[in-house]
């Protein structure tokens, strides 16, 4: 999608994300909530490196920017079989 292009309000997503300490030292569990018109909900946790110095934004941040790349390569390997599917009648 062009980024000049405005989103489809039905895909336009509403996240948070909370870290909190696990209880493995130097890590954190990162909870995600997700939603928008489509999905009213979608949440998860996440563990996470939660290394000595780092703020709790620093940890949601990473947990996010993570998610992201995972999502991306779910997304291409989904359109991927849906293409095979699809092909195969």
């Amino acid at each position: 999608m062009d980024r000049s292009e405005p989103a489809n309000e039905q895909l336009r997503w509403t996240v948070t994300a909370t870290a909190r300490p696990a209880e493995v030292p130097g890590t954190a569990t990162v909870s995600i909530f997700a939603r928008n018109q489509m999905t009213p909900e979608l949440a998860f946790d996440m563990l996470v490196d939660w290394h000595a110095g780092a703020e709790a934004a620093d940890v949601e941040g990473r947990a996010l920017v993570i998610l992201s790349l995972l999502i991306r390569e779910l997304a291409a390997e989904c359109e991927r079989v849906a293409g095979e599917r699809f092909d195969a009648g």
